[in-house]
């Protein structure tokens, strides 16, 4: 018995060279090596190319990292290298048994199961909630979403690239709450729910130093040949991001009765100042005048009459006493 009790015990020691299970911290610290693995890419000129901003109200998607239900795609219009992606959302509910706490990811060329594997992005519950904050939303207000890119992820004018969603932390399915529009607003991509819904969106392209130098050679160029353009484009991460526009009917019925309501207003206050008033004093002083030269007309005629007379008689008696 002693010699069987020593070996179980001996059987229940762990071997020197055997894994220790992971610890959160350590879990955790894996993920901010992964995450902090490429840096933010070094461009000039950043310029917005892509763009979906139409929304069914109400209606809302999430990103999975299972397959077929954590990407969507759109379709590059310039060269360059994409910065950053946009979209149109709000912060999940917290705590929750569906969503996690924040998602990471890349994209893909050509395909989201099969394309290359270009940069990596990350996006937590708490950049959200800070971002809708500083655009003087409230917590649970829809607001523009910005997913920053890490490396240098090219973007080809013509190919098209897929947003894709690797893993979200806590073990959960689910992670958003985004936006979408129906009746396919944007032709040159999808998204996993349904082929003809697409998330709101924007893409930014920049350009590296070496881009632009090449761009001012052809400019130079261009210039010595006698082509110029004097167009200077606008750089629209200095200007404010507009909001989407809402596809629900109810939303333009409105608009469209208050733009209804306020033309007449504004006729309705030019015209009885002006021509009313006008008609009014028009029409009494002429009355005035006809009355009072009709009461003029009748005595100067009679005394006209009376002179003629008295005239007639006076000469008719001078020519009388003459003969």
């Amino acid at each position: 018995m002693l010699f069987l009790n020593c070996c179980s015990e001996e059987k229940l020691d762990a071997p020197k060279n055997a894994t220790q299970p992971k610890t959160q911290s350590e879990t955790k610290a894996e993920q901010a090596i992964k995450t902090s693995s490429l840096d933010f890419p070094d461009v000039y000129i950043e310029e917005l190319d892509q763009s979906q901003e139409f929304y069914k109200e109400q209606h809302e998607t999430s990103f999975s990292f299972v397959s077929k239900k954590n990407w969507f795609s759109y379709t590059a219009g310039k060269d360059g290298i994409l910065t950053k992606v946009l979209l149109f959302g709000k912060p999940n509910f917290k705590p929750s048994d569906h969503y996690g706490d924040s998602m990471h990811g890349f994209l893909r060329e050509g395909n989201p199961n099969t394309g290359p594997k270009l940069g990596e992005w990350d996006l937590s519950r708490d950049d959200i909630v800070n971002q809708i904050a500083a655009q003087g939303l409230a917590s649970r207000d829809a607001g523009w979403i910005t997913i920053r890119m890490r490396g240098e992820i090219p973007q080809i004018a013509g190919k098209t690239y897929f947003l894709v969603c690797e893993k979200i932390t806590g073990g959960k399915p689910w992670f958003g709450a985004f936006a979408f529009g129906e009746g396919n607003p944007y032709l040159p991509g999808k998204f996993w729910l349904h082929p003809d819904h697409d998330l709101v969106f924007r893409t930014y392209v920049g350009k590296t130093p070496q881009q632009v130098a090449k761009e001012q050679r052809n400019e130079e160029i261009s210039k010595e040949l006698g082509v110029v353009d004097d167009s200077i484009p606008q750089n629209p991460s200095d200007l404010p991001t507009p909001l989407p526009i809402s596809q629900s009917p109810s939303n333009n019925l409105v608009i469209q009765n208050i733009e209804k309501k306020e033309e007449p207003q504004i006729e309705n206050k030019e015209t009885p100042l002006v021509p009313i008033p006008e008609i009014e004093k028009s029409i009494e002083p002429s009355d005035e005048q006809v009355e009072e030269l009709n009461l003029i007309q009748i005595p100067s005629n009679k005394i006209e009459e009376q002179n003629n007379s008295s005239e007639k008689k006076s000469l008719f008696n001078r020519l009388f006493k003459k003969k």
